[in-house]
Formats: structure tokens, sequence, C-alpha cells
């Protein structure tokens, strides 16, 4: 028997040979040359390598149940290192089945952005704890059934060791049914200093590749139980707000005398704005001083007139209103917000309807670079500080 034994070792380690050096490399070169990428996933996720090893463990089990006599210490001892070794191979190829699968999903437009990571990495926990509970058993010589009431019995202390795997895969699973979060979306997390693309979604974290480069790895949990702020949504508008004021010197509103009013009715995406104002105000001038009246310096006080802040806040909306790389069909406005010791802020709310970092900020510097110089056309002036005023 001790021959035999010895024999079937020998025949389990050239099998363990012939699956490693002749099967497996026979297999990856058969997966390089076939058109079908699937079996070059199967090859990189270790799928072949791994199921080879039910090879010389089937080899291993059924010998022993052959060469040794039924009741024997020995044939005991071999029966479970053979249940251990299936238990080990079969924990390995689900693995690499959800690693297959995982793969699969990343390459797929439609779903690669999803948060199925840390749901993959819950079922490969799941897997393990099955896996190790057969090992326990089978060390043990007792029943996976004992093994469960005595985890049971230790309910308590597991969780708060793996308390942050339990709201991990809890987490994950809200966020991917609530599609909170997905890979690529622009996050900002104050509590956390993070405002950066996510880059990963793993049981028990979000990893957040900040836009200096440097990582923020945050618990899954966390984005659940508090707020941040994603992105996603206004990329998928198609449009990025600009909401940015320049602050007019208070001093320097006033009415527009007739000449300004007839130099900047030249100019021409003011020209319908200043014709309808003129016309407007001509009539209501009329309707009170009545036909060929000529307004006063009492009148300006008394009836309404045209200023440089509106004319200029008029003249703000037509030029947004005549951008291609200003969102027409989102809303567009100037308006004037209280004014402060640093000025009257004057607000430009619009959309760009590119959303791309570098070409947003190109947009919006260009708008207000316009709009700074155009400004002294109008009789006004930004507020500066008296040590930054110019000379």
């Amino acid at each position: 028997m001790d021959y035999k034994f010895a024999i079937l070792l020998i025949i389990v380690v050239l099998a363990m040979a012939l699956c490693f050096f002749v099967v497996n490399p026979i297999a990856k070169k058969i997966a390089e040359k076939t058109p079908n990428k699937f079996d070059d996933l199967l090859v990189e996720k270790n799928f072949f390598s791994r199921g080879l090893q039910f090879m010389p463990a089937a080899v291993f089990s059924t010998g022993i149940a052959e060469i040794l006599p039924a009741g024997s210490t020995l044939l005991d001892l071999c029966t479970r290192v053979s249940n251990v070794w299936f238990a080990l191979v079969g924990f390995a190829v689900g693995c690499s089945i959800f690693d297959v699968i995982e793969a699969l999903n990343d390459n797929n437009q439609k779903t690669r952005n999803k948060p199925l990571h840390g749901i993959f990495q819950a079922i490969k926990l799941a897997i393990f704890c099955v896996c190790a509970i057969v090992i326990v058993s089978q060390v043990s010589g007792k029943s996976p059934v004992f093994i469960l009431s005595a985890l049971g019995a230790a309910a308590t202390v597991l969780m708060l060791i793996f308390r942050d795997s339990i709201l991990g895969v809890v987490s994950g699973i809200q966020i991917n049914i609530s599609d909170l979060l997905r890979k690529g979306d622009w996050i900002e997390i104050e509590r956390h200093n993070a405002d950066g693309t996510v880059i990963d979604i793993t049981l028990t974290s979000v990893k957040v590749r900040n836009w200096d480069k440097t990582i923020s790895v945050i618990p899954a949990y966390d984005l659940i139980t508090n707020s941040f702020k994603n992105w996603r949504g206004m990329e998928e508008s198609g449009g990025r707000r600009i909401k940015r004021s320049l602050l007019i010197d208070q001093q320097s509103i006033r009415f527009l005398t007739p000449d300004e009013i007839e130099r900047l009715s030249k100019i021409e995406i003011l020209k319908p704005y200043m014709d309808e104002k003129r016309a407007e105000l001509a009539s209501e001038f009329t309707a009170k001083y009545g036909e060929g009246a000529v307004p006063s310096e009492l009148d300006m006080v008394n009836s309404r007139h045209l200023t440089n802040i509106g004319t200029f806040r008029a003249y703000c909306t037509a030029y947004l209103r005549s951008l291609e790389d200003v969102a027409q069909n989102m809303t567009l406005m100037t308006r004037q917000l209280p004014p402060s010791p640093e000025g009257l802020p004057l607000e430009i709310y619009a959309f760009t309807n590119k959303t791309e970092w570098i070409t947003y900020e190109g947009i919006q510097a260009d708008i207000f670079d316009h709009l700074i110089a155009v400004l002294p056309e109008f009789g006004l002036s930004l507020f500066q500080y008296a040590g930054y005023l110019r000379k």
C-alpha cells in the first residue's frame, strides 16, 4: 500500500506539471491566435490555470479511494486534504469568473460606469466565507452547521471587526441601485477636501483623483450618510453655468446724455434695444408734457431716462445672445445684486454649451475680457480699492 500511495503522489505531481507546463501554455497560445477576445480574457484572469488544478485534485481524490483501506486514518486525513484542495480551487475559479464578468462590464459602454466593483468584491467575500467554513470544518472535523453556530455566537465581535466592510456592502448596493455615483463622475466633498474624478468604487471606499493629481480615499458609507456634489447632471445637460459678477463703481452710474445715446445706438447688437427704449421714453414724455416739449434738467428726475448701467446691462444680455458658445435654450440674464461697499455687483448668469473645463474657462474669460474692455464706452468703471486705483 505504501508504494501505491507513493506512486499516486508521483502521478498527482506529474498531473500538476502537465497542467502547468503543457496544457496551460497550449491554451494560452490557442487563445492568442483566435480572433475572439473572450478567451484572451479568460487567460488574463487566470481562469484556465486555476481551473486546471481540478485535474490533479480529482486524480488524488479518486486514487486515495482506490488504494487506501476504508476507515483508515490515512484515508480520513487524505479525504480532508482533498476536500480542502477542492474548496480552495473552487474559490480561486469563482474569483476568476467574477473577474471576467467585471472585465466584460468594464468593456461595455452602457455599464462600464456602473459602480459594480464593490458588489463583485462582496460576492468574492461571500465565496471566501463559504470556503473558509468548509476548510475549518474539514480541519476540525466538525460539521459546517456547528461552525456556523459558533460564528453566530461571535456575531457581535465579527460585526465590530467587519463594520466597514458591512457598511460598505450596503452602501455599494444603495449607490448602484440609486445611481448616485459612477466611475468617471466629477464629485466635490468639502469635508474631505475632495474635488475631482471618481476612479474606483470598491467594497469599502471610493477613490477620487483630485484636480491637483492627489488621491482621496473616502469611505463608501460616508457618501450615503452625508451629502456630496455630483457634477454629472451638468455634464449630461450639455451646459455649464457662468455665474460671475462685475463690481461696478457706483459713483460712475449716471444718466446718458443725448450724444451718448446717439453713439450707443450705433452699436449693432444694442440698436434694437436703444430704438425701442427711445421710442418708449419719447412717448411717455410727450404724454406727460405735451407735443413739442423740450426736456430740462429737472425732467431728468421727474421722468424716465436711460442710464449707463441699465444700457450696459442690456448690452451684456444682447452680447450673450450673440455668442454661439452660450446655450441660448438655458437661463440667460444679466442682473443687479444688492449694492455693497465693494460696488454694485452686475452678475452674468448664463450657460456655456461646452462642459469641458479648459474650454469652459476659455469661453468665460473671453466674455469677461470683452465686457470689462467695453465698460468705459458706457461711462462706467469697475470698483477697486484705493491702493489699486489706476494712475
